[in-house]
């Protein structure tokens, strides 16, 4: 099997902390509030996770205007929220950073130390937009490990879909068989590259995935050995 030459991350989950589905509906929940709007935090969640597919993320970013503010005008809809709507989305967007603290794992510095002394090219394929992944990726102040960033926006495509996997390889040069990919979502870090002809290495932190055929790591500390 061709050496690895190039290793590509998922980041919420994978990469930091901070984005689980709880966290972001706090959030949400924070800044409703300052407008007068409440609403239980498990509700938020509950309607962010049915919004956050990536069928309908893929339908916003086709969509005109900023990408966050018609998210936020969905989920604020859906949340039956009638007055200000428009107001309140675009401070949701705007405000965001302001209220979301990011943490890294603790494997994650010394994997891509490791990984970067042995020159191997590192990027971020993320269900985000490209200015939330260089966002994130400076405040966990790991900016510097990483030469490729691909958002939602870079190609109009989404995880799990094949094309936003095949363009990255096309557009940054990688070698699909020296390329692997490492996240904590069976579907869109697992098969999603696999069905695009790249190796993929499923992050299962917790060991919740059983699935017998599925080639995983509790630990970035454990992908050295993959290389």
């Amino acid at each position: 099997m061709p050496k690895t030459n190039a290793v590509l991350f998922d980041l919420g989950g994978t990469l930091v902390k901070g984005s689980d589905t709880l966290e972001v509906a706090k959030v949400y929940a924070s800044i409703m509030e300052k407008y007068g709007v409440v609403r239980n935090v498990e509700e938020i969640a509950r309607v962010y996770e049915e919004l956050n597919t990536s069928s309908l993320l893929k339908k916003i970013i086709l969509m005109e205007g900023r990408f966050w503010v018609n998210f936020n005008l969905l989920l604020l809809e859906r949340l039956n929220v009638r007055d200000r709507v428009l107001e309140i989305a675009d401070v949701m967007d705007r405000m965001w950073w302001n209220h979301v603290k990011i943490t890294l794992y603790e494997d994650v510095v010394s994997t891509l130390e490791t990984l970067r002394g042995d020159n191997i090219t590192l990027g971020v394929i993320s269900n985000s937009l490209e200015s939330d992944i260089e966002h994130i990726l400076n405040l966990a102040d790991i900016g510097r490990f990483f030469t490729i960033k691909v958002g939602i926006d870079t190609f109009k495509c989404v995880k799990p879909e094949k094309e936003i996997f095949t363009k990255t390889i096309e557009k940054y040069c990688l070698d699909n068989k020296r390329t692997l990919f490492v996240g904590d979502s069976l579907e869109n870090d697992y098969f999603g590259p696999l069905n695009a002809g790249i190796k993929a290495i499923l992050l299962d932190r917790l060991d919740k995935i059983r699935v017998e055929s599925v080639r995983k790591i509790s630990s970035l500390i454990e992908l050295i050995d993959y290389l």
